[in-house]
Parts: structure tokens; sequence; C-alpha cells
């Protein structure tokens, strides 16, 4: 008789990007462990394995589920990528032969089986030897010889790229339904309803050779996604403190290794000193209602505790833990840290007299508020500067050339600003051309790093004989390198 059980009840679901065979080292882990019975049947079999949604769900996909089933192939000591075709949208079914002992999986390629120049097809066999029956059975695992069979979760619509398998195109291939039929089914694998993507079992059917259906098995068991925060893993990292007064009024701090579901609370439970759970006494302990939760921490005020005497009287050693808790699936967190109350002395209370956290009312604080239209949430704090020092105008070359009469008024207006009626400029003849230093303010875009000492230009001889002329309207006057000029000579610009 048919049946599959899997020994792997949790695992973390990945991305096909995760596992693309086309990439080197994007192996991630992730198999799961079971064994697979096949029926007493004589002659070549046929063997279908697909993704099952959980018991739970809706009876509109009590069918049907969008994850993605790939086969890894194992070699020695490494994965044999180039064996694996691409996993897309039609791989939520995965087909194998069983013949004489041996199992052989009949691999589906696609467009995206190429190497990296865009149209060399990549050596993917058509059929392929896998692994072997072991009496009437297909051992699923992690090891060579074995069935590797890994959960690979498709994207939605609106984050995925146009090759990439989708919720969408997995249930378009196994419903081929029209468009408004899928969005519809889609919406049991969506937002509010994505715990079900995230909860999957296998079915396995048999065919004989002629066709004729021989058997099925759906697993009992249901594999949930680690990784989500609604019914996937919960551990805490560090609570801190853990002994508070009977009054209560201490704060206390957990911080989670991953992020918090929104019906995460903090719990007291009663334990023996075996370190079983006595949940029948946990009615005489008060439980925090003053508490905060963020994305990875919870912060509460410790509550009263009138009735702990009331736990003495039914069990002599007992000690109180403190974990936390999942509403939606009843969940409670795997770590949990010892707790202890104290008693209460009047004048002498290290928390209530002494007050050895704070001097303050210690309270939750309310935190950041959400943002709101127009309103950032994220606001760094700085301190603005001031600069109250007036600095000098620093005149450019062309406010010192006086041809303009525009310019000249401008200048002589301005009463924070003062410049002589007239340069001397000395001349000198180097080999490289003329220096020209200017006795005023003068500025040349600062790009030089002696701008405001002195500016280099270059005259012509024939320009040198007309220069006089030239200097009553020019701004700039450009002479060659080998041009002559009378030592000695000086220049003045009106």
């Amino acid at each position: 008789m048919a049946s599959i059980d899997l020994f792997t009840t949790d695992n973390l679901l990945r991305y096909i990007s995760e596992w693309d065979p086309r990439e080197p080292a994007h192996t991630k882990g992730g198999y799961m462990d079971g064994e697979i019975k096949i029926p007493n049947v004589e002659g070549k079999l046929r063997m279908e394995i697909q993704t099952y949604p959980a018991e739970d769900v809706d009876k509109l996909v009590a069918n049907v589920h969008p994850c993605l089933l790939h086969v890894v192939r194992i070699g020695k000591g490494k994965r044999e990528q180039e064996l694996e075709p691409v996993p897309t949208y039609y791989h939520w079914k995965q087909v194998f032969e069983i013949e004489d002992g041996i199992v052989k999986i009949i691999n589906r390629k696609s467009e995206l089986d190429v190497e990296k120049d865009g149209f060399t097809p990549r050596p993917v066999p058509e059929i392929d030897e896998i692994t072997k029956v072991d009496g009437n059975s297909i051992v699923l695992g992690r090891k060579r010889g074995q069935l590797n069979l890994i959960l690979l979760q498709p994207k939605q619509q609106a984050r995925a790229k146009p090759t990439e398998a989708t919720v969408t195109k997995v249930l378009a291939d196994r419903l081929q339904k029209g468009k408004e039929k899928i969005e519809m089914y889609e919406q049991f694998f969506k937002k509010k309803n994505a715990k079900n993507l995230k909860r999957v079992r296998l079915r396995v059917d048999f065919y004989k050779e002629n066709g004729t259906h021989c058997g099925y098995s759906i697993s009992p068991q249901t594999i949930v996604d680690t990784g989500n925060k609604e019914i996937g893993s919960m551990d805490f990292y560090d609570a801190t403190p853990h002994k508070s007064c009977i009054k209560g009024g201490r704060k206390i701090i957990m911080v989670s290794e991953y992020n918090l579901a929104k019906d995460v609370s903090p719990i007291f439970e009663v334990y023996d000193d075996f370190g079983e759970p006595r949940p029948e006494l946990d009615q005489f302990l008060s439980q925090p209602t003053d508490f905060n939760r963020r994305n990875q921490t919870i912060i509460f005020i410790t509550p009263p505790q009138p009735r702990l005497h009331e736990i003495t009287e039914n069990l002599n050693n007992w000690t109180i833990k403190l974990l936390a808790k999942r509403k939606g699936d009843g969940y409670k967190s795997n770590k949990m840290f010892n707790f202890r109350y104290i008693d209460h002395e009047f004048n002498s209370c290290p928390f209530c007299d002494y007050k050895v956290d704070s001097d303050e009312l210690v309270k939750i604080e309310a935190g950041i508020e959400r943002p709101k239209p127009r309103q950032k949430k994220r606001i760094m704090t700085c301190t603005p500067v001031v600069c109250t020092e007036k600095r000098q105008r620093i005149q450019s070359t062309d406010e010192q050339s006086c041809g303009s009469s525009e310019t000249s008024s401008y200048l002589k207006s301005s009463p924070a600003y003062s410049m002589s009626s007239s340069y001397e400029m000395p001349v000198n003849t180097p080999d490289s051309g003329i220096d020209i230093p200017f006795n005023g303010y003068n500025s040349d875009g600062g790009y030089t790093s002696n701008s405001d000492l002195e500016y280099t230009t270059t005259l012509t001889q024939e320009d040198l004989n007309n220069l006089s002329a030239m200097t009553e309207q020019a701004k700039f006057v450009v002479v060659e390198e080998d041009a002559q000029f009378p030592k000695g000579r000086k220049l003045r610009l009106l």
C-alpha cells in the first residue's frame, strides 16, 4: 500500500533565486527527511509527488498549493547542479519512473535552462537515475543516494521579475482556469491568508505503465516555514532583570532573535523541582497585562502577585518561568528564564523604597508615533550652525576693470567695499611669458592656488605696441610667449 511519511515538520522555505542551479554556491539546505512506500505492483511505475495544502484551509483550495518542489543532485562531496533544471512555475509536481528497483527522474526543462551566454542549452538530461528502492521504500534525505527533495516558495506577482515563478503563474498552471478564477484562488495565499503559503504537505500518486491509478497518499505531517513570524520559530535571546517585588512595578525587557508577531505576549508559568510544568497551578499567577511589543523586544511591568502562598500550599518546591506565547497558534518559546518574586519589606524593599532601578516612576514609554501624512517618522536632530561673522567680498577680475561705467558706479555705491582708482602693474619678462601681479582685489574663480596674490597673462609684441588703446575697453589681454616687452616699463589701468 502506498504511503508517505515526513520526519521533517519545520523548514526554512527558500526562494528559487536562493537555489538557482545556474549560479555557484547556491546550496542553502532545507532537505526533507522521510520515507515513501511504493505499492506492490509488477512492472514499471510512474510516481508523481506534488505539494498539498494543510488540513484546515478553505474548501476552495483544499487540493491546491502554490509551493514548488525541487530535486537536488548531490554528488561526491558537492552538488551536481548542472543536472538540475531551473525551477519554474510548473514544478509544483515532480515525475519519476520506477523500474527494477531504480528510481529515475523525468526532468522538465524550460527556456531558462540556458548558459550565461543566453542561447547555449544547459546539459540537463531528460531522464536520469537519482536513487534506488530499499525494500519497497524510497528514502528522503540529504545524503548521496537518497531522494534530495526541497520546497521552494514562489514570489508574489508584485515582487517578481517577468521570468520568475509567481503564485499566480503556479495556480494558473495547476488549475487551468481563467484570470478571474485565478485571482479568487490567489486571495487564499496572500495578505491575511499568507500563512497558508507557509504550511505544506506532500501528496504522492502512483500509476501503472498503462496509466491506471494504483494508489496515493498524503503526508499526515505538515511542514511549517520557520521563517514566518506568525507560525514559525520564536526564540528569545535574553530577558532582564529576573527578579521583582511581590507588589510588582518593575520593568522587564525580553529580546527575541527574530521579529515577533502582533499576538505575542509574555507569560509566567509554574514548574516543579523536576523541571516539569504544572499548568493547574498557573491560576494563582497574575499574568503581565501592561506591556509593549516591538519588532524584536517585549517590555512589560511586572504585575503584583498576591496569591503566591497558595502555590506553596499545593507544591513545596516550585519555580516561576518567564516565556512568551503566541496567541494565534498557541506556540510557546523554547527558551525560558527563571523568575523570582521576593517578599515586600516595609521601608526596606530594594525596589519600592531604595529604587535600585530608577528614581523616577517606572513606566513604559509610548515610543514614536506611527507616520502621518506630511509628517516624518524618522527624524535626525541636529544643532543648526548660525554664522554671525561678515566675510569681505572678493571681487572678480571683471569688477576690477574700470572699462564699464555700470560696474564702476556699482562699486562706488557699495559702502562695504572700496578699491583704489588706479593699479600699477610691474611687468617682467621670464622665459615662459609675462607675469603681471595685481595689487588690488582679484580672483580667477578659485581654480589656482594663489588666486588672491597674482594673475598671469600673456601679450604679443603687436599688442604691446597698442596696449594703451586696448586696455581702455578690454577686460583681458593675451599675448604669446615669445613676445618682447621693454624692461622696466610700467602700465596703468584706468
